[in-house]
């Protein structure tokens, strides 16, 4: 049995100048102050500027749904900052030239959340998953993978705890099963695969090669 296989998180970013088109100050002053743009396509910003660019604190929003709140730093979302896209995916936390870049906290509205560091849009660093159903990830991740050390738990009670790759069980790990057998030993694309053991809770055990999940007898 094929223990994992998980969809990326990135998702596509507009950069709020080239999605607003042309711009007319309606209110206040927006060159070094506090205003409002109003934009052709019918979005908005109000919020502070500075040489005539989007600096500071602000919000933005447009008629198809998307909305910004937080810090601007020279016309970019740079800072702290909430957006909301139109399908309801819901970012809170850092930005860095118009991306998420830092710490930040992505929710879904099918219930997957994930809280934890992130570079250029993608996971990266250390975070936390989870879907609607209870499953769980806790551990490293590496250009939007599952790498490095981590811990996937199910709801059924089943764990993972060791390497992952390409968010994969790949390397050295331990799967505990529902049913309270426990494999310690080496995984591949899932599977536990190379050797490992197998331990039963009446205290019997499998020790030697395994391929793509079945004990091979020795």
């Amino acid at each position: 049995m094929k223990f994992i296989l998980y969809l990326l998180l990135s998702y596509p970013f507009i950069i709020l100048n080239a999605y607003c088109q042309t711009e007319k100050c309606v209110k206040g002053d927006c060159v070094n102050g506090n205003g409002t743009l109003s934009y052709s396509d019918g979005s908005k910003y109000e919020g502070q500027f500075k040489n005539g660019m989007k600096h500071g604190r602000g919000e933005f929003s447009s008629p198809d749904g998307r909305w910004y709140y937080g810090e601007f730093k020279q016309d970019k979302l740079h800072g702290k900052g909430t957006y909301k896209f139109p399908d309801g995916i819901l970012y809170r936390g850092d930005y860095k030239d118009d991306k998420w870049d830092g710490h930040g906290e992505v929710i879904f509205p099918d219930g997957r959340k994930y809280e934890g560091e992130l570079r250029g849009e993608k996971r990266h660093g250390q975070g936390i998953f989870t879907w609607k159903d209870g499953r769980k990830y806790v551990g490293s991740y590496n250009n939007d993978k599952m790498e490095g050390k981590g811990e996937l738990t199910f709801p059924d009670g089943a764990k993972y705890e060791g390497d992952f790759k390409d968010s994969q069980f790949n390397g050295h790990g331990t799967f505990y099963y529902p049913d309270k057998r426990k494999y310690v030993g080496e995984f591949k694309d899932g599977y536990p695969e190379g050797i490992g053991t197998l331990l039963y809770p009446d205290g019997r055990k499998q020790e030697g090669k395994f391929s793509k999940g079945e004990y091979i007898k020795q």
